[in-house]
């Protein structure tokens, strides 16, 4: 057997050498059979087959699988340097692999992975050379003069939320009850009653009204005006002039008694859209809603303002509460929602905190012990201290008894498949969404929890063993979303004792996740071909005989809603750190310091949060992301990286901004579809021999003089550059942007 395996080896190789790369592919996959406990190598050089052969997913899939097994089991038991090679080796052909298939946040992650082995690789660093110059060329073929396909109030619905007739029945009786409006005199007029009408008259008190408006005379405007509303209480024209008039006095409420009076058919778009800001200024938001949606209707979707104050109400109904107690506030803007500061906050302080509504342990740090539910660590001494346990003597040992945090781990009683810490977040668990993809219960949920244990890998439909899930977040992030929607749908129909969930239950329980928007250019469908079916079979039966139909639409929208607005974060206090704690005082830590120099190991998490989705991008950003533990449960908050003045919106950053200018544009276009315009973007250059200020080219075969601080703006003379040190290329130029917080978690809006 040993002889076959060598002679495979052999055989494998000079193919490779010679070139001759459809028979080597052969060869190592018999090798692969033969030897599977040398896999790593073997994987490595049949990728390199496959991207000769320009076969780049087979190359992806067996880096990927090279890398995984090498960084879960390194062949020759530690990570000394053959292991590091081979990381390096794997995440080399990963990246050259996704940047052909044009996955180039995957392609520059695998790079990354590779330089934290070593720095210094120049191997990497020509690939992300490679990598740079292929996004470079993709900027350059579209102009920034090009309109994005990005619409923030194109992806923003103005459908109706459940339960909000019977808040427009409430609302529409604090008008008559608080505001009189349905009590017009036009109402209690007698029909049979005959007004003597004068057009001349009229016609004179409207030219008055008119130019007492003009002139900002608005109570002389509005007794003209009421003048000749009272000669002619029917008049649409007369009605809406006095309307105008009371808007201007800022008297909200006449604004709608007046417009009230005017029939629905006869409402221009502009009544309804002015009905819609008064109504927001007395804070009836269902009914604000309902006219500026008539006035987006009536004009097509044409009237951009009507639909931004749209989706202006909508954020503050949805947002308000979240915000009560916090520094900030959540606005609508042309780019999207927004958060903005309420109240000056200075460097360093908190600027929000987040409680994760959706959220799963990363894949490739499943290992790491954590509770399903609320992320809270639970590593135990034998996963910090692995085998220095058995070199500990008896006084350390006895001191991590003591103060090592009694880490309990309750499973699933019916699966085993999730670990929680506590009786607790188990039944909050089982409530909240296990009770729908148990495997106990529901047998077709084993291919999930199969899929996260191989790391995305599966079997197709086929019986073909490949990578099933391919996506930078668990499958779980999608399966515990949909299972809290399913949960709350048979929760209703058990209260309303329905046999079938109705449109409404369907609508209450999708209700919250509208809070995150999706944005995507590639079917998820596409990205993931053999997912689609895998869900659909795990939701078809989520018990008391409810069918969850995950469509193709279905699908896509709600993967790109976590693709677009998960953020990674680990557990900031865990076991280890109360266990640091707690030796403080005790004599015998002196004993440990040898056995403590390595960090805890990090079970990542990524989460949909509602307030930081709502967080967009600037490359000066002035808050950053960190871990947090709130109220016992990990979670995030923002942290102030300057100064923040009130009514400033807050900016957090969606790449590396480390990045020069040009590449962060490229980058941010190809991935958020956006031209990045903030103050950075603005004040730092692109190129040497092009003026940052002017934008004059120089001589050709020039350049003009960098900027002597930043090194990041070039320009044609002194004139220039004291014009752009003004305008503001002094902010950022004296601010170092060689350190940032870089979130894998993408929130563009």
């Amino acid at each position: 057997m040993a002889t076959n395996i060598e002679q495979l080896k052999t055989d494998a190789e000079e193919l490779l050498k010679s070139g001759n790369f459809p028979d080597a592919v052969i060869k190592y996959s018999q090798l692969l059979q033969a030897d599977p406990k040398n896999c790593v190598k073997v994987l490595c050089e049949r990728a390199k087959c496959y991207i000769e052969l320009g076969d780049w997913s087979k190359a992806l899939e067996d880096g990927r699988m090279a890398l995984d097994n090498e960084k879960k089991n390194p062949e020759d038991g530690s990570m000394e340097q053959t292991s590091k090679s081979k990381i390096i080796e794997a995440s080399i052909l990963c990246g050259k692999a996704c940047s052909q298939l044009g996955l180039f946040i995957e392609s520059l992650g695998y790079f990354k992975e590779g330089l934290k082995v070593d720095p210094k690789n120049q191997v990497i660093t020509e690939e992300l050379k490679k990598l740079q110059n292929v996004i470079l060329k993709e900027q350059q073929e579209h102009s920034e003069t090009q309109d994005c396909t990005y619409s923030a109030v194109s992806l923003c619905s103005q459908s109706v939320y459940p339960g909000d007739d019977q808040l427009l029945n409430m609302e529409k009786e604090i008008l008559s009850i608080k505001y009189k409006i349905l009590d017009d005199d036009y109402y209690k007029m007698d029909k049979n009653t005959h007004i003597m009408k004068d057009p001349q008259l009229e016609a004179q008190l409207v030219q008055a009204a008119y130019e007492c408006l003009s002139s900002d005379q608005l109570n002389d405007s509005l007794t003209l005006i009421s003048k000749a509303v009272s000669m002619d209480p029917g008049n649409v024209f007369y009605r809406t002039f006095r309307a105008q008039v009371y808007f201007n006095l800022k008297l909200w409420h006449k604004v709608i008694q007046d417009y009230w009076i005017i029939p629905k058919a006869l409402r221009k778009p502009d009544v309804w859209k002015q009905g819609g800001k008064a109504l927001m200024e007395l804070w009836l938001p269902v009914l604000a809603e309902f006219w500026l949606r008539k006035a987006t209707q009536l004009t097509g979707g044409k009237d951009e303002e009507a639909a931004i104050l749209f989706q202006k109400v909508r954020v503050k109904r949805l947002y308000d509460p979240l915000t009560e107690d916090q520094p900030i506030k959540i606005d609508f803007t042309q780019f999207g929602r927004a958060v903005f500061a309420k109240k000056d906050i200075a460097k360093g302080e908190t600027v929000m905190t987040d409680i994760p509504m959706v959220m799963a342990q990363s894949l490739g740090s499943r290992h790491i012990p954590a509770c399903f539910n609320c992320a809270v660590s639970l590593i135990t001494p034998q996963v910090y201290f692995k085998e220095k346990l058995l070199m500990m003597e008896r006084d350390q040992l006895n001191l991590i008894e003591e103060y090592w945090p009694n880490v309990a781990v309750e499973e699933c009683p019916h699966c085993g498949k999730e670990k929680y810490c506590s009786k607790i977040c188990r039944n909050e668990a089982w409530d909240t969404y296990h009770r729908i993809v148990c495997p106990s219960v529901n047998p077709a949920a084993k291919q999930i929890y199969d899929l996260c244990e191989n790391k995305g890998y599966g079997h197709t439909a086929d019986g073909v063993w490949t990578e099933i899930w391919g996506g930078h977040y668990s499958p779980m992030i999608l399966v515990k979303l949909w299972s809290i929607i399913a949960s709350q749908v048979r929760d209703m129909m058990e209260k309303d004792k329905a046999a079938v969930p109705t449109i409404e239950h369907w609508a209450r329980a999708k209700a919250p996740f509208r809070r995150f928007i999706a944005y995507g250019t590639i079917p998820a469908i596409k990205r993931l071909p053999h997912m689609l079916p895998v869900f659909q079979s795990v939701f078809a039966n989520c018990g008391g005989g409810l069918t969850y139909n995950i469509t193709e639409e279905e699908f896509n929208g709600r993967y790109y809603q976590a693709a677009c607005n998960l953020q990674c974060f680990s557990p900031s206090i865990t076991p280890y750190h109360r266990f640091m704690d707690n030796i403080k005082e005790d004599m015998r830590a002196v004993g440990m310091i040898k056995y403590l120099s390595d960090r805890p190991p990090e079970a990542q998490f990524a989460a949909m949060c509602p307030l930081h989705a709502c967080s967009n991008h600037s490359c000066f950003n002035n808050s950053e992301v960190c871990d947090l533990d709130i109220n016992g449960r990990p979670g995030i908050q923002m942290i102030a990286r300057r100064d923040i003045k009130k009514g400033e919106e807050i900016l957090i950053t969606y790449i590396d901004t480390s990045m020069p200018k040009l590449l962060r544009k490229a980058w941010l276009y190809k991935s958020f579809n956006f031209w990045c315009s903030c103050q950075r973007c603005q004040f730092e250059g692109e190129q040497p021999n092009e003026c940052t200020n002017c934008h004059i080219k120089a001589p050709e075969g020039k350049n003009f003089s960098a900027c002597g601080k930043c090194k990041r703006a070039w320009y044609c003379g002194v004139t220039c550059q004291k014009d752009a040190w003004k305008k503001g290329h002094k902010i950022i130029c004296l601010t170092d942007h060689s350190q940032v917080n870089s979130p894998e978690g993408y929130t563009p809006k």
